[in-house]
């Protein structure tokens, strides 16, 4: 098997995933309290950066991880879902998107220019990683 094809393929279903999760957190703006979708947002990091793990995509794995770990503080009832955490999360999804589109422009995230690369993950992670209780 071509490790591009199979690159390839992650891109696509990373994509496929994005608009899964932007649609359920369009959803649970409506139902903050749905634990079907709260738990399917939480699949979609889990997959995202599951996947990227194999490719050694460091930047999207530890990004994906926070907001994994954010969810599964919401699944857990830690932390609820308003109109904030929404927000932040629909921003995490964009830069998601963005290193997905890096990747699928270049093959490869090399092209990344490191201190913006660390100041911008920092500034969401640590967004992520103080959620509204």
């Amino acid at each position: 098997m071509n490790m591009d094809d199979v690159l390839q393929t992650f891109i696509a279903e990373s994509r496929e995933l994005l608009l899964q999760m932007e649609d359920a957190l369009l959803q649970i703006e409506k139902s903050p309290q749905d634990l079907d979708t709260i738990n399917g947002l939480f699949r979609v990091a889990h997959t995202i950066k599951g996947s990227a793990g194999l490719f050694g995509l460091m930047p999207i794995v530890e990004f994906t991880h926070v907001a994994e770990s954010v969810l599964d503080r919401v699944r857990s009832l830690e932390v609820r879902v308003d109109e904030a955490l929404s927000a932040l999360f629909l921003d995490a999804r964009d830069h998601i998107g963005q290193l997905i589109d890096l990747l699928a422009e270049d093959g490869n995230l090399d092209r990344l220019d490191e201190p913006l690369q660390v100041q911008r993950s920092e500034e969401h992670t640590s967004e992520l990683q103080s959620p509204p209780l």
